[in-house]
């Protein structure tokens, strides 16, 4: 299974509006994190505001961006990143898990991924790899947002949206399974986990583009 660590350069990190402490110590624990992980210092590029960001993302084209997520203008300024360079692997970083609508509607706006700012250091090393490795995380949470629709809802038999192995690992993480207890559950990689958690973001935001349009 391929699992490399892949280094997307160069790296944008854009924190727009007032520096929260919390926000503040994850800005520097993921600047310490990405030099760890071989980052030069001089391909992390930054961002204090929105116009900022718009002139980094057409002026150099960053592969991957972190972007601070504090209010309702910043989950919509996620759509207007991905036009300018859709090719951009975006990351969106939030305070806490207890907002799942947040999450929910960064994922479904663009975010390929999402961090969280209260993650202890260790952990959050550990997220930035498997999410460099082609992965995403997924909070119970989060995953208790999933949930609903696909209980209210059930998926058309002829056009799912999501394949079982996706449905399972929702259901196993919203009972606060880790990925690990869940891979080892449905007798699947760790990797593989975090593979079907991006796809499902993916098709999240596919889903939420064509409702959009009809």
């Amino acid at each position: 299974m391929h699992n490399e660590l892949i280094l997307p350069v160069p790296v944008l990190m854009i924190h727009p509006g007032r520096i929260t402490p919390a926000f503040q110590q994850h800005k520097i624990v993921l600047q310490t994190i990405l030099k760890d992980l071989g980052y030069p210092e001089e391909l992390l590029l930054e961002a204090e505001n929105k116009q900022q960001a718009k002139t980094a993302i057409s002026e150099h084209l960053p592969n991957l961006i972190f972007f601070t997520v504090q209010t309702p203008d910043d989950l919509l300024f996620i759509q207007e990143m991905k036009g300018i360079y859709p090719a951009s692997y975006l990351v969106t970083m939030h305070e806490q898990a207890s907002l799942p609508e947040e999450l929910l509607t960064a994922i479904q706006l663009g975010a390929d991924a999402y961090l969280l700012s209260n993650t202890p250091a260790e952990q959050q090393f550990q997220h930035v790899k498997w999410i460099l490795r082609g992965g995403a995380i997924l909070h119970p949470q989060l995953a208790q947002q999933l949930r609903k629709p696909l209980h209210n809802n059930p998926q058309s038999p002829s056009q799912p949206l999501l394949s079982n192995a996706e449905i399972q690992i929702i259901q196993h993480i919203s009972q606060t399974q880790s990925a690990a207890e869940t891979a080892s559950a449905l007798k699947l990689s760790e990797y593989q986990v975090y593979s079907f958690i991006k796809n499902i973001f993916r098709k999240l935001n596919r889903q939420h583009a064509q409702q959009k349009r009809s």
